[in-house]
Formats: C-alpha cells, sequence, structure tokens
C-alpha cells in the first residue's frame, strides 16, 4: 500500500557508509552485534566511469557554499572514498596531547591491515618525477607518500583514481562495507535519514525516506556518519539546533599547472603520488596532482584562458597542489545552505604555496606564461560537530545512545586528509564504548 511506513529493528543503525560508519558497522559484525546501515546514496556501478562518477555526485559535483566555494561530497556505498586520491597521513599528535584521545593503537591495526606504505619506485609517474625532481633542487623534502594501495593491483594505464578504482587497487570504505554485510549486516540503500528520534534524552531510532516510501527503524543506539556537511543536517533536523552552527574547517585547495615544452605531464600519473609536509606546522602540504581531463576542460570553457595551448598542452601539463589549513569559520543552515567564507590567513597560506607551486614548475620546464592556479575549492569538510565542544571524548551527543563518528567530529582544522583518524576513532569508538555497553 502506497505511503505504508515500513517498520524496522536494529541493536545498532548506523547512518553512512563512508570510513566512519563502514569501520564501525565492521566491528560491531565481527563481534556478532546486529547492525542495520542507511546510506543515502545507491550501490553504483561500475566505478572507473564518468556516468557513475555523476550519479553519485551530491548536486552533480555543484555543492558549493553560498561565497561560491566548491566542496565535492559523494552520497554512495563507501562515500567519498570512492573517489579519494588514497594518502594515508597520519592524524597529528594533539589528537591525544589536547583532546586526550589516543587511537594509535588502532591506527597501528590499520597500517598493518591494510599495508600502508609510500608509494613503490614502480608506481611514480613521469609528470610526478619531474616534479619531484624540480622540487628537490629548489630544496622541498619532496618524496613518495603512503597510500591506501595495493600495488599488485595497480598499474599507470588508467588515471582514473579520482573517479573510482576499476582495478580495486586504491582501498575504499565499500570493502570494510562487503565484509560487514558478508558477515550479517544489513545494508538498506537509497535510504535517506530524515532524523533521529529520542525520549527522555536517549535515542529510541531513526526515521526516514527509502525508495518505497518512508521507514521507521527502532534503534538501542545510533551512530550517525553522514560526513562533515551531512551530520549536521541531519542532526539539526532532529532537534539538536546547535550542530553545525558554531564553525568549522573545509582545508581549502588550490591547484597550480603548467606547460613545458616537451616531456610527460600530470595526467596519467596517479594523484597525489609524492608531496612534502615540511611546512605542516605552518598549515601547508603540497602534492602532485592535476584534474582529470573532463574536469580540466570544463574549468577552461567555464573561464579559463582562451588561447588554444592551454587545451592541446593539456597531455603535457603538470600539476601541484597546495591544501592550507582554515579556521573554524562558517555555518550549516537549517536550509542546507552552507556558509564558509575563506580568511585572508588560509588565503596567504594559498598563495605562498602557488608561488612555491610557480617555482617549481618553472624549474620543471614550464613556461611562466603557461601556468595557472584555479579558484580555491574545499577538500574534506570537517569540524562541524566537534569532540570537546558538541560531544564528549566518547562520541556522544547530548543524547544518550546517539553517537557521531565521521570528519565532523574532529576536533581542530587538520589541513590533512582525515581518513586515517576517521578509521582510528571508529575502531575506538567500538572497543572502548560500544563494546562496554556504553
Amino acid at each position: 500500500m502506497a505511503g505504508e511506513v515500513e517498520r524496522l529493528k536494529a541493536q545498532t543503525v548506523v547512518i553512512g557508509s563512508g570510513p566512519g560508519g563502514a569501520t564501525v558497522a565492521r566491528e560491531l559484525a565481527r563481534r556478532g552485534k546486529e547492525v542495520l546501515v542507511l546510506e543515502e546514496g545507491a550501490y553504483h556501478k561500475p566505478v572507473g566511469s564518468w556516468l557513475t562518477m555523476l550519479k553519485m555526485l551530491d548536486h552533480m559535483g555543484n555543492f558549493a557554499s553560498i561565497e561560491g566555494t566548491q566542496m565535492v561530497r559523494l552520497l554512495t556505498v563507501g562515500g567519498s572514498t570512492v573517489s579519494f586520491c588514497g594518502v594515508a597521513y597520519q592524524p597529528p599528535a594533539w589528537l591525544k596531547d589536547r583532546h586526550g584521545i589516543d587511537i594509535q593503537p588502532y591506527l597501528d591495526e590499520i597500517n598493518a591491515e591494510l599495508d600502508i606504505k609510500p608509494m613503490p619506485e614502480s608506481l611514480i609517474g613521469g609528470g610526478s618525477r619531474r616534479i619531484m625532481a624540480a622540487a628537490q633542487e629548489e630544496g622541498l623534502d619532496w618524496k613518495p607518500l603512503p597510500h591506501f594501495l595495493d600495488a599488485s593491483k595497480c598499474d599507470l594505464s588508467c588515471p582514473k583514481c579520482m573517479i573510482g578504482c576499476a582495478k580495486g587497487a586504491k582501498w575504499t570504505a565499500r570493502e570494510f562495507v562487503e565484509e560487514a554485510t558478508a558477515a550479517g549486516v544489513r545494508l538498506k540503500t537509497q535510504a535517506k535519514a530524515d532524523d533521529v528520534l529520542f525520549d527522555g534524552g536517549r535515542v529510541t531510532g531513526v526515521r526516514g525516506t527509502g525508495k518505497t516510501g518512508p521507514f521507521l527503524v527502532e534503534a538501542e543506539r545510533v551512530v550517525v556518519a553522514g560526513g562533515g556537511l551531512g551530520t549536521p543536517m541531519l542532526l539539526q533536523a532532529s532537534g539538536l539546533e546547535d550542530a553545525g552552527r558554531n564553525g568549522f574547517f573545509i582545508d581549502p585547495l588550490q591547484l597550480t599547472t603548467g606547460i613545458p615544452a616537451k616531456g610527460p605531464g600530470s595526467h596519467k600519473d596517479i594523484p597525489m603520488t609524492c608531496g612534502t609536509l615540511e611546512m605542516q606546522d605552518e598549515g601547508i602540504i603540497m602534492t602532485d596532482v592535476i584534474d582529470p581531463w573532463p574536469l580540466y576542460y570544463f574549468g577552461m570553457v567555464m573561464g579559463g584562458p582562451r588561447k588554444a595551448k592551454f587545451y592541446t598542452g593539456f597531455p603535457r601539463t603538470l600539476g601541484i597542489m597546495t591544501k592550507s589549513r582554515d579556521a573554524l569559520t562558517g555555518s550549516i543552515m537549517p536550509d542546507g545552505k552552507v556558509s564558509k567564507p575563506l580568511g585572508s590567513p588560509e588565503l596567504d597560506l594559498l598563495a605562498k604555496g602557488r608561488e612555491i607551486a610557480t617555482r617549481v614548475l618553472v624549474r620543471a620546464g614550464c613556461a611562466p606564461d603557461s601556468i595557472l592556479s584555479a579558484p580555491p575549492r574545499g577538500a574534506h569538510p570537517g569540524g562541524t560537530v566537534r569532540i570537546d565542544d558538541f560531544l564528549d571524548r566518547d562520541l556522544q551527543t547530548p543524547i544518550a545512545g546517539l553517537y557521531v563518528c565521521d570528519s565532523s567530529v574532529i576536533p581542530e582544522p587538520m589541513g590533512l586528509p582525515p581518513v586515517m583518524m576517521i578509521l582510528g576513532l571508529a575502531k575506538r569508538l567500538v572497543n572502548e564504548t560500544l563494546e562496554k555497553g556504553a
């Protein structure tokens, strides 16, 4: 009957299947717990297809703050890990030093299980080599970066890391989801959680809308893992109005490209193969990367230079990314709009990176008049419902039994890809809180 409410029960409901939600579900499944995962997106296949990627992207990739800064968000099983570049940065020490949260034992487990290592020599492409050599000549500590990568499955024949690894070489949260479902976890896709229900200060379930209509899940506890943007929107809809209203970070980045007279470019390289962390304390990291060709040409058409060389020179184009650490500013609004102004400090950091990138690219053989920098964009929003602000150190909200585990919990701006921290926090949440019945 149309409009009839589907009624479900679960001990634990996990909302979202990105790195936080997938890890929580898998860890609970390994312990024989009953888990239902709700994923707003579909199980999109095949990966490695631009058509599939367009289906995954929230707002077709045009999600932006009201100030105009673009932020990429995927709605699919595995979340944005399907398109991330796979760099496995270790979290900063301040999580333990300033917030009393030690996830190192869990990071050790992840490093061992996923065999995280620097990019092997055999997978460093021609463009990456040129940039690394030039950067080192400029005095930078530029070297291969650690990756979530099975090198035995990878080669340089398919530069599609950002639209999904068809060869299965890059780890994504889908792997953990598949392990969880194989162990008995139920996965409900195209199921949007509309609000979390609670009574007397304790969570009681989740209400949402699925492919066939509304549903209601009765649950003992709920773990929200909808991402830095999705989680505060859901919590606000559930009556927790302060969620997402006290600033957040987006780790803004800027791509700088140049065209040398000859030689290989970056477009066939694994993105973010090599880079430098030597300016991390200052708030800057830099790596080699270039937009895939459809995005590159789209940028040209939508306002880039009209000179032919910028179109025909793409196969030779070299690219460097500067990522800066930003401040906790902006807010998530009840209507889903996002305000995120970029201030002078982070813009100054991007400008410094841009100047360094220009020097490196010129040394790598790029003509000075070929060097361009794209507008800043947001990398991975987070800190919207932070530990020691909105959450306690067990990742619990003011509602008993309602937890959060995704980039939104990160208590300070990172300026680094957050996946390793999220994985460690998810393992800690299960081992030190959920398993103890908190």
